[in-house]
C-alpha cells in the first residue's frame, strides 16, 4: 500500500521517505536512543538548587555551585548552574556593587 503525502514546502521528499520507511519497519518514526553525555544532575539534585537558589535570592552560582558539593556531593561547572536556574525560571544573582556616598554626596542629595 503506497501513502501519498502531501507536506508543506521546506520538508524534502528524501526526508519523508525515509520516515515512511523507517514506520514500516518499526512502527515508529521516534529516533533511537542515541549516546551522549550523561546527566550529570538528578531530580532531587534539580529540586535542591532550585530550593537554595529561591530561599538563597542573591547567592552567585559560583556559591551555589559549592554549595551543591558540599550537601549533595554533586560537581557541575557553573554554566550548568546556570542553565538549571534558567530552565527553572531563576537567574544567578550576583550582588549589585555601588560605590558608597561621601558625606558631601549625601548633603547634595538632602538639597
Amino acid at each position: 500500500m503506497r501513502h501519498q503525502f502531501q507536506h508543506s514546502g521546506g520538508i524534502k521528499s528524501c526526508v519523508i521517505s525515509r520516515l515512511a520507511a523507517r514506520h514500516r519497519t518499526t512502527g515508529s518514526v521516534c529516533d533511537r536512543p542515541r549516546s551522549g553525555a550523561p546527566e550529570v544532575m538528578d531530580r532531587n539534585d534539580d529540586r535542591y538548587l532550585r530550593t537554595y537558589a529561591l530561599r538563597h535570592r542573591y547567592a552567585t552560582a559560583t556559591q551555589l555551585q559549592t554549595c551543591l558539593r558540599e550537601v549533595r556531593g554533586t560537581r557541575v561547572s557553573r554554566q550548568t548552574i546556570r542553565n538549571r536556574l534558567h530552565r527553572f525560571g531563576l537567574n544567578a544573582r550576583r550582588p549589585l556593587q555601588v560605590t558608597p556616598l561621601t558625606p558631601r554626596h549625601r548633603c547634595d542629595r538632602l538639597q
